[in-house]
């Protein structure tokens, strides 16, 4: 610890400079104007050089510019439009200082203004998906609307990917989850997309992140509004397709000079079906087995929040937020598998039909206390304090029956149960610093963290005996697990030529586990129960940015990371689909570790072609495995593959083909190269060419109707290492009506009319073991969603504003 302070106050010695014009917009109180568009245009002959929003506190800035003569123009609802006198730039930072924007003569009652956000944003750190601005992601979860999210896919076991890796981490307000895959879609499938203001993918952070995440970050911004006074919005969906899915959400806000107090609430009932068909051949034998599934969801999600702004200087915050269920969740599957002992399956010589019952209610919440400082001489600084906590209570019931395939008589039954409760508790505590040096526009960013998570996992393993369960010794365990994060990092960017830009960083992380496995007493125990690790590294980062005119740049980017195995995946313990099939942990799994280079061109800051290739060692991923030992069964199991390679070619761009009609298109088209060395086998597996794309149209009618087309494509590609899958898709269509004077509207939505959106895939790289699967689920639905907006509508600009939860985004703890 005494290292990292020492290394922080020597990070502050430093400061490089950039090149732009910057300025505030105030109004007559001297508030900064908040989300305004301001422009810059050439003074020659007034075209259009670039467009800006204006942050929280009304600032704006245009960088990579050309030295000439400018002028800005700037308007705002309720507010006169302001155009400033000729600008004269020379290449160096020009601070406008502030400029003020007078209260508008007119009444707003006399004039209808209409604006939408686009579909996405491409930004210099980032690509925002605005959700508002499609209709197709009406009724959607969360989990489903990242299925349209650029270079996103969620695969059959509902794990998400970005650009064909995983190690994605997701963060719900800029805090990263601690869950499992399995925990985790179902937090995502508790939010509305009516809750979620937008989806933001940041594929290679800086050093101001945490270096956890081979594939980048994938923010989910939820909605809070900043207007004064009171008001809000409600939201009501309902779907169906198998079965029925309905949220409702209420979102208010009440707001003044020096207190800003918003919360939001938000319940649902959701029924959901998939089914899964798997065909093994193992052992001399075929297993060819069916399974249905049934699950019940009843999302329950708060939030409330109070900014306290002091003065202009200090702004104090606390946050508070909850996932739960207002009642125990249900998973119900029904399988049968056909085992046929011979290779080719041309005799059943018995049947396994199994049932799994399992019941969960879990408590998702966090505490985060902040404060902000900014000045005028380009000192900001913010501290965030947080505490989370994750309570999942979970039991199950699995009666296995042998049947006799000709006389249909029982042959054996074996019935297990098991309880699974988990705990994790959060601590984390980080410090950030920025530094503007107005006179050569210079900006440099230092910072701190401290994380610690402890988890707690108890698996009980219960053989039914006589209609009793009796816990097995020799399956049962408790597993706990700590990590300790001590982190620094410096940034620093600014300007080699007139044209040429750069931002360099790097960032110290150090980690402490301990992973601690409690068998039995009459069970002995293995070395690898217990884990104790040590490690410290660096993670470099860089980027370059060259504009070649106003229009048009070039950027390449490189990053350092790593991803630590998830909590859940180091625990051996198992969760049966039935007596054959499986998934476990593995304790010795070690970190993965990731070098990402990116060269990209952007065309008007709106569309983008990017090059990218990623090598990484130690990949941890899930493989289909089996055990010599034990015939029959198959499983899935965590382990660190030993090196992938990947090359990408990336494409997002707009589509304004008319005036009314509007489109957007993104595209990834990469190749990806396995190679795994164990002492049992080795295997090398490489992907076809691989392409994921999402295309929307939306048009624009008379009378307030809107309509819209949209669809995305997976092609052939690779899961878990070994598993070849095969192409996917989906076409959806929406129509949105405006009602009630422009404050409310409805939306109605199609998903997957085609029906082509389940999965399927192959599998022959594990010795022994040859897989044939498919499945489907509930994609073909029906939507509707009614939003009304209530309250006081008029927007006003806004104090200096931004909460401890907006400056901690897209923090990752672990």
């Amino acid at each position: 610890m005494k290292q990292l302070l020492l290394l922080i106050i020597a990070l502050f010695s430093f400061s490089l400079g950039a090149q732009s014009i910057t300025g505030k917009l105030k109004d007559k109180d001297g508030n900064g104007v908040e989300f305004a568009p301001v422009t810059l245009h050439s003074a020659k002959d007034s075209l259009l050089i670039k467009g800006e929003i204006t942050d929280e506190n009304g600032k704006f800035s245009f960088s990579h510019l050309t030295n000439g003569s400018y002028f800005i123009e700037a308007s705002f609802i309720g507010l006169e439009s302001l155009r400033s006198k000729e600008i004269q730039y020379s290449g160096t930072l020009l601070d406008l200082g502030n400029l003020s924007m007078n209260p508008s003569l007119e009444t707003l009652n006399e004039v209808t203004i209409k604006a939408k956000k686009p579909l996405i944003e491409i930004m210099a750190d980032k690509t925002v998906l605005n959700t508002d601005a499609s209709i197709s992601t009406t009724g959607l979860n969360g989990l489903e609307l990242l299925r349209k999210a650029p270079g996103v896919t969620v695969d059959n076991n509902e794990n998400i990917s970005l650009r064909g890796k995983s190690g994605v981490r997701i963060q719900i307000d800029g805090k990263t989850s601690y869950l499992n895959a399995q925990e985790l879609a179902g937090l995502l499938k508790g939010l509305s997309s009516s809750d979620i203001e937008a989806i933001e993918i940041i594929t290679n952070p800086s050093a101001k992140y945490d270096a956890e995440g081979n594939a980048g970050i994938i923010n989910l911004r939820l909605r809070k509004n900043k207007n004064f006074g009171m008001n809000g919005s409600l939201n009501a969906s309902g779907g169906y397709g198998k079965y029925h899915k309905s949220y409702f959400g209420l979102n208010l806000n009440n707001r003044n000079k020096k207190v800003n107090t918003y919360g939001s609430f938000g319940v649902g009932n959701n029924k959901d079906w998939n089914e899964m068909f798997l065909y093994r051949q193992q052992d001399g034998s075929i297993f060819d087995q069916s399974q249905s599934q049934v699950s019940t969801g009843n999302p329950l999600n708060g939030k409330i929040g109070v900014d306290y702004y002091a003065n202009s200087k200090h702004t104090f915050g606390i946050l508070i937020n909850a996932n739960t269920q207002y009642k125990h969740n249900s998973w119900e599957s029904v399988s049968e598998t056909l085992i046929s002992k011979d290779e080719v399956g041309s005799h059943v010589d018995s049947i396994l039909s199994a049932r799994n019952t399992i019941t969960n209610k879990s408590l998702n919440a966090n505490l985060n206390l902040n404060y902000r400082f900014s000045d005028t001489l380009g000192n900001e600084v913010t501290i965030d304090l947080d505490r989370g906590l994750f309570n999942l209570e979970s039991s199950s019931m699995q009666p296995n029956s042998y049947i006799d395939a000709t006389t249909g008589e029982l042959r054996t039954q074996r019935d297990f149960s098991n309880e699974t409760p988990s705990d994790i508790n959060i601590y984390a505590a980080k410090i950030d610093y920025s530094k503007m040096h107005k006179p050569s526009g210079t900006k440099w960013t230092l910072g701190s963290k401290y994380a610690n998570v402890n988890t707690n996992n108890t698996f009980n393993f219960n053989n039914i005996i006589d209609g009793l369960p009796v816990r097995d010794p020799y399956q049962s365990n408790n597993f706990d697990y700590t990590e300790e994060v001590i982190a620094g990092y410096l940034n620093v960017g600014g300007a080699l030529t007139k044209k040429l830009n750069y931002q360099l960083g790097l960032r110290m992380e150090h980690t402490h586990t301990i992973g601690d496995l409690t068998r039995d007493e009459i069970v002995d125990p293995k070395p690898a129960d217990y884990t104790d690790r040590n490690y410290t590294d660096l993670f470099p980062s860089g980027a370059l940015t060259y504009s070649i005119n106003d229009i048009n740049s070039l950027n390449l980017t490189y990053s350092r990371r790593l991803d630590r195995p998830n909590y859940q995946d180091l625990n051996p313990f198992e969760w049966r689909l039935d007596e054959l099939t499986f998934r476990k942990g593995n304790p010795m799994l070690t970190p993965q570790y990731n070098h990402n280079v990116e060269l990209s061109y952007v065309l008007m800051q709106a569309s983008s072609i990017g090059l990218s290739y990623t090598n990484s060692k130690d990949v941890v991923t899930d493989l289909i495995e089996t055990d010599p030992l034990v015939p029959n069964k198959s499983f899935i199991n965590y382990r660190n593959l030993s090196k992938q390679r990947q090359f990408s070619l990336n494409i997002n761009s707009p589509l304004p083909i008319k005036s009314w009609w509007n489109g957007y298109l993104s595209a990834n088209i990469y190749k990806t190269f396995y190679e795994a060395r164990f002492p049992e086998y080795s295997f090398d597996v490489a992907t076809p060419l691989a392409v994921n794309v999402y295309m929307e149209h939306g048009f624009t009618l008379p009378d307030d109707y809107s309509f819209e087309i949209s669809g995305w494509f997976n092609s052939a590609a690779v899961w878990g290492g070994s598993f070849i899958t095969k192409s996917m898709g989906s076409l959806d269509l929406g129509a949105k009506k405006t009602v009630l004077g422009g404050n409310g509207s409805i939306k109605i939505g199609l998903t997957d009319i085609l029906g082509t959106a389940g999965w399927n895939g192959f599998s022959d790289a594990i010795p022994g073991l040859k897989i044939d699967t498919n499945g489907r689920w509930e994609s073909q639905r029906v939507n509707v969603n009614f939003n009304y907006r209530f309250g006081n509508n008029n927007v006003k600009s806004a104090r200096e504003h931004q909460t401890g939860l907006e400056s901690e985004k897209k923090r990752i703890k672990n």
